[in-house]
């Protein structure tokens, strides 16, 4: 009836195991035997994960940097192209200036990827197979170095 309280019995009836033990019991066993990690153990899944940081950081860098020498060499082409197409007009170029006024390339083909002026110099002093010169300073930054990019 309504507003009566009522009684709800529940009877859980646990079989035993081989053992002995009920399911619960064994769950609570195997809780007790299981024990987290040791020091040593983290310290070496640590030192293994650095390891691995490390080697990957490494490739990545290398890679970036290959990247840039090679995305350096497409550019001094792609300007030496608008410096050949000027002078085709006139004679070549006393500076980069003169190029992009004549828009044979854009203001931003003027930096190499390391963000700085490519080096241009008529009649040439480097390379004596072209009649100028074309030249990245490189990863270093610094004009005359071994890392130098220039126009072949």
């Amino acid at each position: 009836m309504i507003g009566e309280p009522s009684t709800v019995s529940v009877s859980i009836h646990l079989s035993p195991s081989d053992d002995g033990a009920t399911p619960v019991n064994q769950s609570l066993r195997y809780a007790a035997n299981q024990r987290g990690m040791t020091l040593i153990e983290i310290m070496v899944v640590i030192a293994i994960i650095g390891i691995l940081s490390t080697a990957i950081g490494v490739g990545v860098v290398n890679f970036m940097q290959k990247a840039k020498v090679d995305s350096a060499k497409a550019q001094l082409r792609t300007v030496a192209n608008g410096v050949d197409l000027y002078a085709a007009e006139n004679d070549f170029p006393t500076d980069l200036r003169d190029v992009l006024e004549k828009k044979y390339v854009q203001e931003k083909q003027l930096k190499d990827p390391w963000k700085e002026d490519l080096i241009y110099s008529y009649p040439a002093s480097r390379n004596s197979d072209n009649q100028y010169d074309l030249c990245s300073k490189g990863p270093d930054k610094v004009e005359g170095s071994e890392d130098d990019i220039c126009n072949n």
